[in-house]
């Protein structure tokens, strides 16, 4: 059997699953869960909240809505990881708003951390290298763009440092540091597009 037909098939499997969960069959909504909340907490949470008790926390809230919510759920061929995904990223922006953890938060930081594309909702487990190839993608753009902007990135979006605390390392205000790290996010994008695309699609050479 060729990938392109293993790929389909795994992609019916899945959709009949999503269906029989739909119709309120537990044990496909645990399968799901199974399937993918170790990429949802990986690849989603992880990177947004690093107190891993609190992440656990968030995965559950995630598969919680999302049971309260797969009736609305419309398959369009993309799979249903995109959209767990998606949930997850909100809950967490959400708790670290509401902790004070985010003040001026550039909606361009969620660019800088792409839904999976419509072909890896299996290949996220099944191709793990992708996780080190992001990461030295990443590590290639912060070399490229402002060592300001790189510094600012890496204090807020990687050590998940405070605002306050962010400031005061950097020696500017709240109100600066915000301005810098919105531009740093723009810089970032820009810089990631030009080297590798849009997006996972072109990035690892799918359509």
């Amino acid at each position: 059997m060729s990938d392109v037909e293993t790929d389909a098939r795994l992609r019916e499997q899945e959709r009949a699953l999503v269906a029989r969960a739909q119709s309120g069959d537990v044990a496909a909504f645990r399968t799901l869960y199974q399937r993918y909340a170790p990429a949802v907490h990986r690849y989603a949470i992880l990177p947004l909240v690093h107190d891993r008790t609190l992440a656990e926390d968030l995965l559950a809230d995630t598969f919680v809505r999302a049971l309260e919510n797969i009736g609305r759920f419309r398959w369009q061929g993309k799979g249903v990881l995109p959209w767990l995904i998606r949930i997850a990223k909100n809950l967490c922006l959400d708790h670290l708003r509401k902790s004070g953890r985010v003040g001026g938060w550039p909606t361009e930081y969620e660019q800088l951390v792409p839904d999976p594309g419509p072909w890896n909702g299996e290949t996220i487990a099944a191709h793990r290298e992708i996780t080190g190839l992001m990461r030295e993608r990443i590590d290639a753009c912060l070399e490229q763009i402002n060592p300001r902007y790189r510094k600012v990135l890496e204090l807020r979006l990687v050590q998940g440092m405070a605002r306050d605390r962010a400031a005061e390392t950097m020696d500017v205000s709240i109100g600066t540091l915000d301005v810098l790290l919105f531009r740093a996010c723009k810089a970032f994008r820009k810089v990631y597009v030009q080297r590798y695309g849009d997006g996972p699609q072109r990035e690892f050479g799918h359509p």
